[in-house]
């Protein structure tokens, strides 16, 4: 699809609140399937482990984060060749492909093939921050930011509960035909309401890096795959060193590479700075404990109360226990953006990971009443709500314009590589404490394996919270991103916007 050159302009800026909302508002439903393809899996796990008779079930999750640890950068680059609004409807298109592929997957490699193909949609969410940052006044970029957040906190509500009732009603594939329609549906009215980026790469840099992006994605996965398996391998063992040194290698080439490539697919030397640098690890942190306990806390609720600690709720009961999570989440978006805008984005993912601290720490150490679970939902939804608006608005401030798909795709590397190091060393934890109870049919975890798991989970995201508090970056109000564009090309007839 071509942009029309008429329309790829900013919008203007005396447009009225309500015009803003209803623009953004198939975005923002677009964009959340960036989360509902893990949010609407939370809940069927149990479901999806008997169908395809495999305990290894962590990887329908992090076969996801994986991919888009390899297609944010490598897309986010091409979404600054070719426009952020084409690369959505290209990605949207695969999302549609992988759910066709998981609804009638015969096997469980054909099943994580579809998870892999919907992965590539993770793109999604940086480059609608960029094509916000790109068409949208600088005043209202913060806020609008927030509201895309809004969507992806909406899935917390949205995903569980529908997730949960599809499953319990009419099997898992149900999950992957909802998401087949959504995003069919969703993906015309996008097309045809907002408009194109007027910021191009210039074409001399118009390179795209495949061979790196396979040494980035081999090299993480062996990571993964190392301590996802090494307990079971022996962590002396001579498959669990061959991982390691093959892993760090390919990490290492992929670096090398980096540094010397005339269009490299990340450009590291972004990192260079303190501010992405800073922000990206905080953001790891972060993510850590936003994977680690969505993968844990369902499997914990569902726990027979014949344990002593679980609460034996069905799989839509467990759907609906998230609910006052999701709202919350939804609610703290926008609340972020404006806290970002009047103090600084600094302030946003602090109050982010102090969120997701408590949270981890709560479910760590309290988790015999409904309350202190609810407790611990409460501060999840905040730390969510804010967390993924604190990051964006720190990393669109961070970098000059035409690199704003690229800064936002290292972000998606962040968070991808933390949401899947958190499943697997979680999942990893929870293995070692695997219960032998022969009157049910499920896999369950000791009370002193979650504990310790989530226990992790809080020293990660505190050690996030304290990088976050000692960063100079975001300290005074977001401007929605000053300019700094190096030969950045516009389309014909388009102009710059300036701060």
């Amino acid at each position: 699809m071509t942009s029309d050159p008429a329309r790829s302009v900013p919008l203007p800026d005396e447009r009225s609140p309500a015009s803003y909302a209803l623009l953004l508002a198939p975005l923002i439903l677009l964009t959340e399937v960036t989360a509902l393809e893990l949010t609407l899996i939370y809940p069927v796990l149990p479901l999806l482990s008997d169908a395809f008779d495999t305990a290894s079930i962590g990887w329908t999750l992090t076969v996801v984060s994986l991919t888009g640890v390899v297609a944010q950068p490598l897309l986010g680059r091409v979404a600054d060749v070719i426009g952020k609004k084409r690369m959505i409807l290209y990605t949207a298109g695969a999302f549609a492909t992988g759910s066709l592929l998981c609804a009638l997957a015969p096997s469980y490699p054909v099943f994580l093939t579809g998870r892999a193909v919907q992965g590539t949609c993770l793109v999604m969410a940086p480059a609608a921050y960029g094509l916000i940052r790109d068409i949208l006044p600088a005043r209202v970029v913060p806020v609008a930011l927030g509201a895309v957040t809004t969507g992806i906190g909406l899935s917390a509500i949205v995903g569980p509960l529908t997730g949960g009732a599809l499953g319990q009603a009419f099997g898992y594939r149900a999950v992957f035909w909802f998401a087949l329609a959504y995003v069919a549906v969703l993906t015309p009215w996008f097309a045809r309401t907002l408009p194109e980026t007027p910021v191009r790469r210039p074409r001399e840099e118009r390179g795209i890096d495949v061979p790196g992006g396979l040494l980035l994605g081999t090299g993480a996965g062996g990571l993964l795959l190392l301590i996802g398996q090494g307990a079971d391998w022996g962590w002396a063992s001579v498959a669990t060193l061959a991982a390691l040194g093959c892993s760090l290698l390919l990490l290492v080439g992929f670096v090398r590479r980096e540094l010397r490539a005339p269009e490299p697919l990340i450009d590291l030397r972004l990192l260079a700075g303190p501010a992405l640098r800073w922000t990206l690890l905080a953001a790891f942190a972060g993510a850590f404990a936003i994977g680690g306990t969505a993968f844990a806390m369902p499997m914990l609720v569902q726990t027979p109360t014949s344990l002593g600690y679980g609460f034996g709720m069905s799989v839509l009961g467990a759907a609906v226990f998230l609910v006052p999570q999701g709202l919350l989440g939804a609610a703290c978006g926008p609340l972020g953006g404006l806290l970002a805008r009047r103090r600084g984005p600094r302030y946003t993912l602090m109050a982010a990971l102090a969120g997701l601290t408590a949270t981890t720490l709560t479910l760590a150490l309290l988790h015999t009443a409904v309350w202190q679970l609810l407790l611990a939902a409460l501060f999840m939804g905040a730390g969510f709500g804010c967390f993924f608006v604190g990051v964006s608005n720190l990393v669109v401030e961070a970098v000059p314009a035409d690199r704003t798909a690229v800064g936002a795709g290292l972000m998606g590397v962040a968070n991808n590589l933390g949401q899947a190091t958190g499943v697997t060393v979680l999942g990893a934890v929870l293995a070692r404490y695997v219960v032998d109870d022969s009157d049910e049919d499920h896999v369950l975890y000791a009370e002193t394996g979650y504990a310790l798991a989530l226990g992790i989970a809080s020293a990660v995201a505190f050690v996030g919270l304290l990088v976050a508090t000692a960063m100079r970056h975001g300290r005074e109000p977001a401007t929605g991103g000053v300019l700094r564009i190096v030969g950045a090309e516009a389309e014909p007839g388009a102009e710059r916007r300036t701060p």
